[in-house]
């Protein structure tokens, strides 16, 4: 059974876990070789303690209220890291790998509805991810370091509807996260919640949403 769609124009889609896969092991891997070794060890042994410590700073970061220079200032006094900002952007932004088959059906929708970017990421990462993969097919982009707000909150939809000039009945959502998905649910958006590649063909499919 199909579901009738033809309101949709529009295909909104996450970036981390859906777009590009990325594993943040990467970067504490790498840094933990720029620290005393008890400290890395410490470190490692407590990750998830030493996640929600920085979680704060980390949503400053990708609101936009923190820039990557003063948050890189405060994980240094934080851990002992000794290091420059230029390796340390290198290392806290190569931890991205392409998701192709998603990418691929991207841009073959792209070819018939306009797609865009929602993401909650900060402007490190987003230069990265911009000079490292092809996005061009993209009509645009809205990130939570300028729209001021994090999914799943409400002010990040409507601004970032707002920021890209879209009705929300006139697009559908694709994001790994349920919160985030019932959240743009709220706000008028129809949303997919992403698992696969093969599972966000058929779930598209259903809607009579399919490349051209």
């Amino acid at each position: 059974m199909t579901i009738e769609t033809t309101m949709t124009k529009n295909i909104l889609f996450d970036l981390g876990n859906v777009l590009l896969k990325f594993d943040w092991d990467i970067a504490y891997k790498r840094l933990a070789t720029h620290l005393n070794p008890l400290t890395a060890l410490l470190l490692w042994a407590r990750k998830d303690e030493f996640l929600a410590e920085i979680r704060g700073d980390q949503e400053m970061l990708e609101t936009g209220r923190m820039t990557s220079q003063q948050f890189f200032s405060r994980l240094k006094g934080k851990i002992g890291l000794e290091i420059d900002y230029s390796l340390f952007e290198d290392i806290w932004c190569n931890i991205f790998t392409l998701n192709q088959d998603v990418m691929d059906f991207a841009r073959a929708l792209g070819k018939t509805y306009s797609c865009y970017i929602l993401s909650n990421t900060n402007e490190a990462h987003m230069r990265h991810v911009s000079a490292q993969y092809d996005l061009g097919f993209f009509k645009g982009i809205a990130v939570s370091h300028e729209l001021g707000a994090l999914k799943p909150a409400r002010e990040f939809y409507d601004r970032a509807l707002a920021k890209l000039a879209l009705d929300a009945a006139e697009c559908i959502f694709i994001d790994d996260m349920a919160a985030n998905v019932e959240a743009a649910r709220a706000a008028g958006i129809e949303s997919v919640r992403f698992e696969s590649a093969a599972q966000l063909r058929d779930e598209l499919g259903t809607r009579g949403i399919v490349p051209a």
